[in-house]
């Protein structure tokens, strides 16, 4: 039984000193554990942390790095070469595989037209996009690119903080179209589902009124001002409450 222990134990500190080092060699790459998918199986790996921005001496938030393309290094290559040299990285663009997971954030490869306003986003084109619920109705969250040359003093902070906002997106069904929520049609789209029909008549997806019904002027404010709330709300309810 002593003898038990004993090896018990040495296996766990090995096993402690493996993960350690690990660990220290993540930190050392800029490297977190990933996953890519594809042809329906994964591939476990480490991918190269990306996601942040530097302008004017400061780091911002940078998600829409997200939605073009990741440098990915499998996991038996990784843990095997002491020295990871630039060629052990493998690039994977939204053509090349069905998504990946960062850490503990999920990307699906998607074809997506952004039609809010007139420009080249409006020509349907591949990316990653973040996942952030899978149901009848599922959602993901959206990231406008900033501009690659700009001019004024403020560089390029303003745009970073503007293309940092989250704009979601919705399918209906696992075939569906992706939109922006913010256009999505209650009363067209949702037209299936009676219930939800009901309380955006009666102005009960609300951010702003009494618990009670809205008025007219507030029916106005939530579906204009606070339009995607809105929208938000009654997707939760359909997915909640209809087929």
């Amino acid at each position: 039984m002593k003898k038990l222990l004993i090896n018990l134990f040495f296996i766990l500190s090995i096993s402690t000193s493996v993960f350690c080092q690990i660990e220290e060699k993540m930190k050392d790459e800029g490297v977190v554990s990933g996953v890519i998918y594809k042809n329906g199986g994964e591939i476990e790996g480490y991918i190269k942390m990306t996601g942040m921005a530097y302008t004017n001496e400061e780091w911002f938030p940078a998600p829409w790095q997200f939605q073009s393309g990741i440098k990915f290094i499998p996991k038996d290559v990784f843990e095997k070469n002491e020295k990871i040299k630039n060629k052990f990285y493998e690039k994977y663009g939204a053509k090349d595989c069905d998504g990946y997971r960062y850490d503990t954030l999920v990307y699906e490869s998607v074809k997506y037209a952004d039609m809010s306003a007139v420009g080249m986003n409006m020509l349907p084109k591949k990316m990653f996009m973040r996942k952030v619920s899978e149901d009848k109705i599922s959602l993901y969250h959206y990231f406008n690119t900033p501009p690659a040359v700009v001019s004024g003093s403020e560089g390029f902070e303003p745009y970073y903080l503007e293309c940092a906002n989250i704009l979601f997106v919705y399918r209906i069904g696992k075939d569906g179209k992706l939109k922006l929520v913010n256009d999505l049609n209650i009363e067209k789209e949702l037209s299936d589902c009676p219930m939800v029909l009901e309380k955006q008549s009666k102005g009960e997806y609300k951010i702003v009124g009494s618990k009670e019904e809205s008025s007219g002027f507030n029916k106005l404010v939530n579906n204009s001002v606070f339009r995607e709330e809105v929208r938000l709300q009654a997707i939760e309810d359909y997915n909640q409450n209809c087929k």
